[in-house]
């Protein structure tokens, strides 16, 4: 009887460390996200591409757009957010870079 416990015991272990290896070997490294948060919100908010925010605007301007958001009622939002996709819009066209046409649909707000 304690020979069977102990080859059950050991055929479990085998078999643990087996499938920790497999599931590891099938496991992509994950690569971290170099680009800076507050770049990474402008891209979702201007619908920008990957890493154009620090080439387009500064961290200084994002934390005036979102301070100037805060302040505003939802029209106002609409209104300046279309005002400012539209600079960063300009600015990508001189440095020779390609833009969606606008900004994407503002994320709704819990309650409202």
């Amino acid at each position: 009887m304690e020979r069977r416990t102990f080859v059950s015991v050991a055929a479990a272990g085998v078999l643990a460390g087996a499938s920790s290896a497999l599931a590891q070997a099938g496991a992509k490294p994950r690569q971290s996200d170099q680009r800076p948060r507050w770049g990474r919100q402008a891209e979702q908010e201007f619908r920008m591409g990957r890493g154009l925010a620090p080439q387009l605007m500064t961290e200084e301007e994002w934390k005036e757009h979102q301070q100037k958001m805060r302040s505003m009622t939802p029209q106002e939002r609409e209104k300046y957010r279309q005002e400012v996709h539209q600079k960063m819009v300009e600015r990508a066209r001189e440095k020779g870079i390609t833009m969606p046409s606008g900004p994407k649909a503002p994320a709704r707000q819990p309650g409202s």
